[in-house]
């Protein structure tokens, strides 16, 4: 579950989401996945997805704040944002990084720098 998330009450239809990987029962950290969120046709939220609005914001109305409920959803490995670590055809975890926690830092790094430019 994730809140204030910017565009997600209303209007977003795909997320990038950082989520535990889980190769073979065996959790490799957080990774970064595309997520498809709802339709694009009847823009409603796939099975095992819960989104809804913030509620009012006051001096933020236009402001699309909101939450995202995940239930037991499995995300496609061509969805899989795998820079520093990958899935071979075999179904193994292969990363240049041993340490997951080393593995998430770099990922976030990128988000952090541009949060402090901000």
């Amino acid at each position: 579950m994730k809140f204030w998330i910017g565009g997600a009450g209303k209007f977003a239809n795909t997320s990038v989401v950082f989520a535990q990987l889980i190769v073979n029962g065996v959790e490799q950290g957080p990774h970064a996945f595309i997520v498809p969120l709802r339709d694009r046709k009847r823009h409603l939220p796939f099975a095992g997805i819960t989104i809804g609005d913030c509620g009012k914001k006051e001096g933020y109305e236009g402001t699309d704040n909101g939450f995202i409920i995940f239930d037991n959803i499995r995300i496609p490995k061509a969805n899989f944002l795998n820079r520093l670590s990958d899935i071979t055809s075999e179904g193994e975890f292969t990363s240049p990084l041993k340490s997951a926690g080393a593995r998430f830092a770099l990922s976030l790094s990128g988000l952090s720098v541009g949060r402090l430019i901000i």
